[in-house]
């Protein structure tokens, strides 16, 4: 009886839908980038806790360090390129975090782009 009763427990378990995901999910862990607005490889993104390696076609392709302002916001400082892009997590679809991204010293260029937690 107790078999049976752990069976439809774990039956159960395994049926619910996953839970939401939040801003905080996409603050470590493996991402695909794509660009939505403008013509950029598909990246595979490798945040840790305060640096992110950006890797097209297996190749590393940049560096940034992290700096988060709030829980969707943060900012990006690539290490060989000086340059500062400041991200907003807008909403956030399934797996999918919707972004839109301004360059410091770039008035008027904004970069749109989804992240898909992997």
């Amino acid at each position: 009886m107790k078999i049976r009763y752990l069976f439809a427990l774990i039956l159960l378990s395994s049926c619910t839908a996953p839970q939401d995901l939040t801003c905080g999910d996409f603050k470590i862990g493996t991402f695909k980038g794509e660009a939505t607005n403008y013509q950029m490889p598909t990246l595979i993104v490798e945040r840790f806790e305060k640096t992110q390696k950006e890797f097209a076609d297996g190749v590393l392709r940049s560096e940034a360090k992290i700096k988060w302002k709030s829980e969707c916001n943060f900012e990006l400082n690539y290490l060989n390129q000086e340059q500062k892009i400041n991200v907003v997590i807008l909403k956030i679809e399934g797996r999918k975090a919707i972004c839109t991204a301004t360059v410091e010293g770039e008035p008027g260029l904004i970069l749109n782009f989804e992240l898909e937690k992997q």
